[in-house]
């Protein structure tokens, strides 16, 4: 993309020493990197996004944001800057709240960064919108939606078969994509008689290790058989290899693009228009509706909070139509 730039790009050195294609330049000895996040590449990808789509409204000028100005236009801003920014996201955007807290949480987390550097933090006292989960996507998909693709899913070939087992997995582990996306052979790992897969590429960016259901332990081994067949390597030689590939010779995994098609055309067989994220749903649904209580979800999705977790609560009792039972079995058109 032109115009982009990276994590490792963006250098600093004292505090009102930048240097900008905008202005004279100055010296730039002894750099060091400011946005050293504890964040996964992919987030931090979505961040410096955010960031030069704010930039590149609150500026004049046709060339692109450069990386070395970064941080001088980042200290210019002033909170009326992102006022004006957040009204254009609502009003001629006419983006939904949840997008725009997506947003302002990205820059709200780059300034705190930009702040432990001595700068001001004009995004210190923004606040997000209040919005409401949305039910209606949080119940997208049931657990008998997902036996129903199953049973319909063609399998012709190597790459149906891959996905059948990318449906499984979603719904077992209750993953993000990102996580399913850099799984290989060797993360599936053994301790004491019970199977463990090991995340490295979570939200947070730290490890995580998620034990595995029964279930999916047996369909990972039917997996790893029928490759080991097909082309004709040892157990040994699969530990490397990625297990949702693009190309298995090359060892390249699925891209998130690719992963998205192949849940929208699985979830064509029973006329949904579905995600990943769905699936990601669907199972901690399911887990509420079986009894689950609040930390066991959150724990097993991973949330940091068990406020995210809650909406999963709100969805069983929903799908129970336990209030239905509160009404009075008389018809409100008899005579009392």
């Amino acid at each position: 993309m032109e115009g982009e730039f990276t994590l490792n790009e963006i250098m600093i050195k004292e505090k009102h020493e930048i240097s900008t294609n905008r202005k004279k330049r100055k010296g730039r000895e002894e750099k060091k990197s400011i946005f050293e996040m504890y964040k996964s590449p992919k987030t931090m990808k979505d961040y410096f996004f955010y960031l030069k789509d704010f930039l590149t409204y609150v500026y004049d000028g046709d060339a692109p944001i450069e990386s070395e100005e970064i941080i001088e236009l980042m200290t210019g801003i002033e909170k009326s800057d992102i006022e004006d920014y957040l009204a254009h996201l609502m009003d001629e955007r006419e983006m939904k709240k949840t997008s725009i807290n997506k947003v302002i949480s990205s820059l709200k987390s780059l300034y705190k960064e930009l702040e432990k550097n001595g700068y001001e933090n004009p995004f210190k006292y923004i606040g997000l919108f209040k919005t409401s989960r949305n039910l209606d996507n949080i119940l997208k998909v049931s657990f008998d939606d997902i036996k129903n693709i199953l049973k319909n899913y063609k399998v012709n070939g190597e790459k149906e078969y891959r996905n059948t087992l990318i449906l499984h997995t979603l719904f077992y582990t209750g993953m993000r994509s990102q996580e399913l996306l850099s799984l290989q052979f060797k993360h599936v790992l053994k301790r004491d008689g019970e199977y463990f897969v090991k995340l490295e590429k979570t939200k947070s960016g730290r490890e995580q290790y998620k034990p595995l259901h029964n279930f999916l332990i047996k369909k990972f081994d039917e997996y790893r058989n029928y490759l080991t067949n097909v082309y004709g390597i040892n157990e040994e030689s699969l530990e490397e290899k990625f297990l949702f590939f693009s190309s298995f010779e090359k060892n390249k995994p699925l891209s998130y693009r690719a992963l998205y098609n192949v849940i929208q055309d699985m979830g064509k067989v029973i006329n949904k228009n579905i995600s990943p994220h769905n699936i990601r749903h669907a199972i901690a649904t399911e887990l509420s509706l079986n009894g689950a209580d609040l930390i066991e979800i959150r724990d097993f999705l991973g949330h940091s909070d068990t406020k995210v977790t809650e909406v999963y609560i709100n969805a069983k009792s929903l799908i129970e139509k336990k209030v239905l039972e509160k009404i009075p079995i008389q018809s409100i058109d008899d005579d009392f």
